[in-house]
């Protein structure tokens, strides 16, 4: 079909090319069109080249649309490859790729999407693979392998995604699933969700309870509600969290701000950590020059160590706080050593030690005390058959 042809069925509303539709554009269909495979060659991606479908597109093979094209109907294609933009109402096909915007007036079901500008779809998808260069808007739905987005992203439903690696700004509704985030924009949980690996190199925000198995931040994270990972929280960069912290392992390299904060295994802290209720674990070591502002209830307490996190970015995180004082609060442990240069509220412990230079307002023990040659307590310490019993 050459330039500026109109195609309409002769009865009926659909036309059938039992094999392939050679079209050059401009070429206007007004009807349902099928074919074993298309291949349309326009002038440039503009006006001039495009293709105008007033119906539906089925074709059983390949489409190679090498321009822009409109199709008001639903459109199927083992493969669809448009050099242009392309709309459309709903979509299903194996691979997809659009040089241009894609805009889908429906649902979207494909195993490979690659799209050179924005994407929007209006309903759910059902994707595999996605590549977006510029800005993404779905409808929910499912995205299951891996997905990378130049731009911002936005769902206006619920989103089931495998491998995400988002540049811009994401927003997820309440009730997202995922396996594994990366972000290094601006991320947004709207409600209770959920993503097993969870990696923030930018800003993270969620309203309502959070659910991973690890998270690894270096940004920022702000949450309303509580965090719950169930093996471990590395926060290098700033973290506030109004509701609970439950984890396995955490360690603390940055600021921690919380309202309770829970890890089974041990806690390790080379940064600032601040909670309300307190710090509970079995293991709790507070690094040289850190901060803890709230109770420490653990079986062993270590106060002014060189806590070692590993490294971020090729630096120990600990090398710039030799020197500084080491400050706690209370700490109620089985076995606690405060450390030289360190400073703690009252000590209640079963085996308490301080070492040369360290400070304490108070300490009282159940089993034995070691004391250096210098030290500093504000009330002599105390031997008490039990310890008094604590709220967390």
């Amino acid at each position: 079909m050459g330039r500026d042809a109109i195609i309409r069925a002769e009865s009926g509303d659909k036309v059938v090319v039992t094999g392939r539709a050679l079209l050059e554009g401009t070429v206007t269909i007004d009807c349902n069109f099928e074919c074993q495979s298309m291949r349309v060659e326009g002038k440039g991606f503009g006006p001039g080249g495009d293709v105008h479908i007033n119906g539906n597109l089925m074709v059983e093979d390949t489409a190679d649309i090498d321009a822009s094209a409109r199709v008001s109907g639903e459109v199927r294609a083992k493969d669809l490859d448009v050099g242009g933009h392309f709309k459309s109402g709903k979509i299903a096909t194996t691979r997809l790729r659009v040089g241009g915007h894609l805009e889908v007036r429906g649902t979207l079901e494909a195993t490979e999407v690659d799209i050179g500008g924005h994407m929007t779809v209006t309903e759910e998808v059902k994707i595999n693979n996605l590549r977006v260069g510029g800005h993404a808007k779905v409808g929910g739905g499912s995205i299951d392998g891996d997905i990378r987005v130049r731009g911002h992203f936005s769902t206006s439903r619920k989103l089931v995604f495998g491998r995400f690696e988002a540049y811009g700004n994401l927003v997820l509704p309440s009730g997202s699933e995922g396996e594994r985030l990366s972000t290094l924009g601006q991320v947004e949980f709207e409600g209770d969700s959920s993503c097993k690996e969870l990696e923030v190199t930018g800003t993270t925000r969620a309203r309502g309870t959070l659910t991973t198995e690890n998270i690894n931040l270096k940004g920022t994270l702000a949450s309303t509600g509580d965090l719950l990972v169930s093996k471990r929280f590395q926060v290098w960069g700033t973290a506030e969290v109004g509701g609970a912290i439950e984890c396995e392992t955490l360690g603390v390299g940055g600021r921690l701000v919380a309202d309770r904060a829970s890890a089974t295994k041990r806690a390790d802290i080379a940064g600032e950590l601040r909670t309300v209720q307190g710090l509970k674990s079995a293991t709790v070591t507070v690094g040289k020059g850190s901060k803890v502002s709230g109770p420490i209830y653990a079986e062993k307490a270590d106060v002014g160590s060189l806590a070692d996190l590993g490294s971020v970015w090729g630096l120990p995180w600990w090398r710039g706080a030799l020197g500084r004082l080491t400050t706690v609060e209370d700490v109620h442990g089985q076995d606690v050593i405060i450390r030289s240069n360190s400073k703690a509220g009252h000590i209640f412990g079963g085996s308490v030690e301080m070492e040369d230079g360290a400070m304490a307002e108070e300490i009282v023990y159940t089993d034995q005390i070691k004391l250096p040659g210098r030290y500093f307590l504000t009330k002599p310490p105390r031997r008490v058959k039990n310890l008094p019993n604590h709220p967390f």
